[in-house]
């Protein structure tokens, strides 16, 4: 699959977390990203959607193991 000229694209900057990897794996059909946490790197929207999709889904999952305790 060959990139869109008119691909939108945006700048993110991962935080650095102590204990985590120094980079964020993104996959998108047959394409894939390797993030480095800390520097500000320019991505496609669709690698920036699985992002922000994962952020909410361990906000959510993090909000239901509280209800449980």
């Amino acid at each position: 699959m060959r990139k869109s000229a008119k691909e939108r694209s945006v700048t993110v900057r991962l935080p650095r977390i102590s204990g985590s990897s120094d980079a964020v794996y993104v996959s998108v059909g047959e394409r894939s990203w390797r993030i480095k946490r800390g520097c500000e790197v320019t991505i496609p929207l669709c690698a920036y959607d699985v992002l922000r999709n994962s952020e909410l889904a361990e906000d959510r999952a993090v909000s239901y193991m509280e209800t449980i305790r």
